[in-house]
């Protein structure tokens, strides 16, 4: 193994955790969980969020299809049971609204959504579907049609929220719906301009929706908020405008009804919306469904944007994904692959490295599930999340670099050669086959920083690590073990060959003039070596009898290689 190439091999880190808790809180946001209900044994899998919806602890374990009639309505239970029966007997899919009773006394309404995996030969060995906690939505719907209600009779009884304007925006007419709406008096709205009763924000709007109305059709819809007795609150507005025999407009007509209800509901829905697609947005994450019979892959636009592609470009197929797939990634991809195929894993988790469409490699984490399996168990479909994580893993590449590295010579540091003799000595102690480890030190390097300044000694440290480099094996490790020492590993060299390598490489820096402008520098080094012995000796010991041979190299008059069987 070449200790010049950078390791490539990253770091053990979170991310499956970060990538469920984004997944978890995506679910929490639409307030959704999804199930599947063996036909069979009628035991279901829930998603977390089912739990939560159902108030059940996750302790205790999906309930059984008959356990759910402790949650149910003795009518919405019956529902469910007919439903599930039909899906599971003929395929037909259901939805349901269903009131929930928790454990606390509580109730709550859930949308359930089913419909049947139906295999190849027609059967049906498993329901799947969705279910949405809907008793906000509930709530708002009730409000809704209870003020639906009472705005009909208010209509019925002539209070509806009628007025008249002037072409300046004066009242003309004010109905007394309108007048108790907004806590006034007939007398005192008419003649005085309606607009400074309307919120700030929606100004612009209505005054563009007033203009409108001098063209044809003369007639225009707009949502407003408006300052009443009960503080701001929103109204739809059905304006029109009087013409007179000449067709110009004398007086805009609007009748205007409550709507403050169904806004906020669909200003939440909006905001739910919003933050579900941020979460998605924000973690990068694709979504695709692979159908392994016909071996077709349905993706999402993330998906194709994360390659490269527009929608469309491109027919993503199972055989076009592996070919794609990076080659050094792609046998633990491909054995994973099989192992969910086969029925071993149901779960395919992984991060491996994918062609771009203009070339070059992206890091993706990958999580799929297997959703349907035949009588045999072999996969026929699944679905699953994509998420590019290229910046970090790159990140972390380069953080494992520079931990191994010396930032000056680019060589291992003392902690990266502390790996390599580890994992050297041991495949020496199984080969029983010895390595040798020599230490060198720079002879009055201190000398020439004193002389020279830190900048030239710099200069010089790098180019006695370039100098190195080229005149060493390609097995060999080579690291700057501190300050002005450095290090070579050499594995299956026995304790002569070594002698003759770092003595070459001694005369070479001893001859060689080091051009660091402006100055040319000449400088020796000491070297100690040992070798492992294999009788069992740890790789501590193997440094250490290095270290003791460049000692008796130094105080025996530097510039020469001494061996640990020369001061035996």
């Amino acid at each position: 193994m070449d200790q010049r190439e950078p390791s490539t091999a990253p770091l053990q880190t979170p991310t499956l955790a970060q990538f469920q808790q984004m997944l978890d809180a995506a679910e929490r946001i639409a307030q959704l969980g999804h199930w599947c209900l063996d036909v069979t044994t009628e035991r279901p899998e829930w998603s977390p969020q089912v739990f939560s919806i159902f108030h059940r602890d996750p302790a205790l374990g999906e309930p059984s299809l008959a356990e759910h009639e402790h949650y149910l309505y003795p009518d919405d239970w019956i529902r469910l049971q007919r439903a599930v029966a039909d899906c599971a007997a003929y395929g037909k899919p259901y939805e349901l609204t269903l009131r929930i009773r928790h454990n606390d006394g509580t109730e709550g309404h859930a949308q359930v959504y089913g419909t049947a995996l139906i295999e190849a030969d027609g059967s049906i060995t498993k329901l799947v579907g969705f279910v949405q906690d809907v008793t906000r939505k509930q709530s708002i719907e009730t409000a809704l049609h209870e003020s639906e209600a009472h705005y009909r009779l208010l209509v019925e009884h002539q209070t509806d929220l009628i007025v008249k304007v002037d072409n300046k925006g004066r009242f003309l007419f004010v109905s007394p719906g309108y007048c108790r709406a907004f806590g006034k008096r007939q007398h005192e709205l008419l003649g005085q301009r309606f607009l400074p009763l309307v919120h700030p924000d929606d100004r612009a709007s209505t005054e563009a929706a007033m203009t409108a109305l001098y063209q044809p059709p003369h007639h225009c819809y707009l949502e407003q908020r408006a300052m009443t007795n009960q503080g701001w609150r929103w109204f739809g507005w059905s304006d029109s405008a009087v013409l007179d025999e000449q067709g110009q407009v004398t007086a805009i007509i609007g009748a205007g009804r409550d709507i403050h209800v169904r806004k906020l509901a669909e200003l939440e829905l909006l905001r739910t919306q919003r933050m579900l697609e941020l979460a998605l947005e924000s973690g990068n994450i694709a979504t695709y469904t692979a159908n392994f019979t016909t071996g077709e892959v349905y993706a999402d636009e993330r998906y194709l944007a994360q390659l490269g592609y527009e929608p469309g470009e491109i027919v993503v197929t199972q055989d076009w994904w592996q070919a794609n797939v990076h080659p050094q990634d792609l046998t633990a991809f491909s054995t994973q692959s099989e192992q969910v195929m086969a029925g071993e894993l149901d779960d395919f988790t992984a991060e491996y490295r994918f062609r771009h469409r203009d070339g070059h490699w992206v890091w993706l984490q990958d999580h799929a599930r297997v959703y349907d399996r035949d009588a045999d168990g072999v996969a026929l479909a699944a679905s699953g999340l994509r998420i590019d994580v290229t910046r970090r893993k790159e990140a972390e590449l380069k953080l494992a670099y520079h931990a191994d590295h010396d930032p000056l010579t680019d060589l291992l540091n003392r902690r990266g050669m502390w790996r390599a003799i580890k994992r050297i000595h041991a495949q020496s102690l199984r080969s029983r086959r010895p390595h040798c480890i020599a230490i060198f030190d720079l002879d009055l390097f201190k000398q020439i920083n004193d002389a020279y300044g830190h900048i030239v000694g710099d200069g010089l440290l790098q180019q006695i690590a370039r100098l190195m480099r080229d005149n060493t094996r390609e097995a060999d490790w080579i690291a700057r073990w501190g300050g002005e020492e450095f290090l070579i590993l050499m594995p299956d060299t026995d304790i002569e060959q070594a002698v003759e390598l770092v003595e070459r490489l001694r005369r070479k820096i001893e001859v060689n003039d080091f051009r660091i402008e402006p100055h040319s520098l000449r400088i020796t080094t000491s070297v100690g070596i040992a070798s492992c012995h294999l009788n069992g000796d740890s790789q501590d010991e193997v440094v250490n009898r290095a270290d003791r041979a460049l000692y008796a190299a130094k105080h025996a008059g530097r510039n020469r290689v001494c061996a640990e069987t020369d001061i035996a």
